[in-house]
């Protein structure tokens, strides 16, 4: 226990006094949050709960592998499915939605699971079986394997991903995983610096691979959109970001996004033809996911094709449009495409899009960790404790995902909670 509790007061010389409080004083347990499904009176519910175990020891840690005391850690849009589904509240539902206490003390959130779902799920493994949610944080390496590498990060502030749930005190990750910063910099600045700086740059990669010039991006007032603004900005890049209300044009317009189209004016489309046309923009990323953005894009850039054409064809332009989902704010509305309403014959494509972490380069690792405060800074409306992420109003406000709203969790913060 000493010594548990001796290297983390080294790590963490600096830190604020209730981050401190927090990391001492459950130096030998660690709280993390769970999910599970659950039977309840015959019922499918899901089960959110903060549940403690030893702290990892550093003997027990691998060559290339370090302990991390986790700082804070953000709420994506793509950290809600592995949150809430396959209740109604992944997509905003919180129907029947209940926090209780149980006989620790403890909050327990219990969201109802629909009964068509539940049946399915009865009689399988998923029944029962406790998983920790999160997709990237950051915070202190208070213990490292043998390896060089690891070694050298010890006591070194890190952002990491895939850590296997980032809602929790401490987390093992391979150095691999693991993205180092600065000592100017701090856990909440490192802490989106995956999810969303590494899908910006891969959207501008994709684009230069594929062969286009110019990129459409929706819901683009978010911070992942205000990210590809500095980035095109920086790299000369034309980008047309569309959003949802006159606010968000400012937003943008500050920023110094050259074309900013607005759903809700009532000139939409033909702003929309407008910056196409001024872009020549043919690749579009969709945050949205459903309902018939997506098809209005496409139609639009046919649109614009057609016009530049040389020849007319009963079958559309042949300049090739590509659309990729990569959310999925409108999830609950399907995705309508109506290929015979002037989308342009057949020449387009629509495609997921997923940050794949295997792709990132070391380039882009590197222009992350530097221009963290930068070009990749994220602001946060609120932080909250593992606990208070099971109050279901606060649940409620999270899962809606609205712009500059973005939750920071900040789990050894857990002064006034019953952890």
């Amino acid at each position: 226990q000493a010594a548990i509790r001796s290297r983390i007061e080294r790590c963490l010389p600096a830190h604020a006094p209730e981050v401190r409080a927090g990391v001492l004083g459950s130096a030998m347990k660690s709280f993390s949050l769970f999910r599970t499904i659950i039977e309840r009176g015959g019922k499918g519910v899901l089960e959110l709960k903060v549940s403690e175990a030893p702290v990892p020891q550093e003997a027990d840690l691998k060559e290339d592998e370090v302990l991390v005391a986790v700082e804070a850690a953000p709420i994506n849009p793509s950290d809600l499915g592995p949150l809430f589904a396959p209740s109604h509240a992944a997509i905003g539902r919180f129907d029947g939605a209940v926090s209780e206490v149980d006989a620790e003390g403890r909050k327990v959130a219990l969201l109802p699971l629909p009964d068509s779902t539940f049946r399915v799920l009865k009689g399988t493994k998923v029944l029962g079986r406790a998983n920790k949610v999160g997709n990237e944080g950051a915070g202190r390496v208070i213990g490292a394997g043998k390896g060089a590498r690891a070694q050298s990060l010890k006591g070194k502030l890190v952002a990491a991903m895939g850590m296997g749930g980032s809602y929790r005190q401490h987390a093992v990750v391979k150095v691999s995983q693991c993205l180092e910063h600065s000592e100017g910099t701090s856990a909440e600045e490192a802490a989106s610096s995956f999810i969303n700086p590494l899908t910006a740059l891969q959207m501008v990669r994709t684009m230069r691979a594929e062969g286009h010039t110019a990129i459409v991006h929706t819901a683009a007032g978010s911070q992942l959109g205000q990210m590809l603004v500095r980035i095109c900005k920086a790299d000369g890049i034309p980008l047309v970001n569309i959003v949802r209300r006159p606010e968000q044009v400012a937003l943008l317009k500050a920023l110094g996004a050259e074309f900013v189209v607005d759903t809700s004016a009532a000139n939409y489309q033909q702003d929309l033809i407008q910056a196409l046309d001024a872009s020549g923009a043919t690749i579009a990323f969709d945050a949205t996911g459903g309902g018939t953005l997506g098809f209005e894009i496409i139609k639009a850039m046919e649109t614009v094709a057609t016009r530049k054409a040389s020849a007319m064809s009963a079958y559309g332009s042949t300049t090739f449009k590509q659309l990729y989902i990569y959310g999925g704010l409108n999830a609950g509305e399907p995705l309508t495409l109506r290929p015979h309403a002037g989308m342009g014959g057949f020449s387009w494509s629509v495609a997921g899009f997923l940050l794949n972490p295997a792709q990132v380069t070391e380039a882009e690792r590197q222009r992350v960790s530097r221009e963290i405060k930068t070009t990749f800074a994220t602001t946060y409306s609120r932080r909250l404790s593992l606990e208070q992420m099971l109050d279901v109003p606060i649940m409620k406000a999270y899962q809606a995902q609205m712009s500059n709203s973005k939750v920071l969790v900040t789990p050894q913060v857990i002064a006034g909670s019953r952890l």
